[in-house]
């Protein structure tokens, strides 16, 4: 998803659309993981229990007192929750997150239950690489991102042929 498509999303009424932050506190150290972990998935089984039709799992909420809980991670555990509670058909798992990059990332991400994911930081970082004065180019950003897009749909395709759409 690019920016336009993501903020009709989060607009949109006739989905009811709730976000859920993959995010734990680093004040408990390497224990705070799994507790966070744990609490995210009941999150998403009381969203969904709410009637939730799209989560979105987002890590923009990390700072400097709150660690991502890695995003593969994150979606897998929340799949594979909805699954269990049989509620996984329920509902679409957005990722809004700046750790996908490369095509292997979205990927893994879909292979592991996401329907769509938004790489706000890619986006933001294929706008940002036009602002060097040691680069010539004749892209305006939305440009830049509609290319790293292409490559990224480009790229899942070419894993799709090689892999199988089944394994994805």
């Amino acid at each position: 998803m690019d920016d336009r498509q993501f903020a009709w999303l989060k607009k949109q009424d006739h989905l009811n659309v709730c976000t859920l932050q993959t995010s734990f506190d680093v004040a408990g150290g390497k224990d705070g993981l799994e507790p966070a972990l744990e609490a995210l998935c009941d999150d998403a089984v009381s969203k969904v229990d709410d009637g939730c039709g799209v989560l979105v799992l987002s890590d923009r909420s990390i700072d400097k007192t709150h660690a991502p809980i890695p995003m593969l991670l994150a979606t897998a555990a929340v799949h594979h929750r909805l699954l269990r509670e049989g509620k996984r058909t329920r509902t679409a798992l957005v990722i809004e997150s700046g750790e996908p990059r490369e095509d292997h990332h979205f990927a893994c991400l879909m292979g592991y239950g996401a329907a769509l994911v938004y790489p706000y930081l890619a986006y933001q970082s294929a706008a940002d690489v036009l602002n060097n004065p040691r680069l010539e180019h004749d892209l305006s950003p939305s440009q830049a991102q509609h290319n790293y897009r292409q490559a990224v749909e480009k790229g899942i395709l070419k894993i799709m042929t090689k892999m199988g759409i089944s394994t994805m």
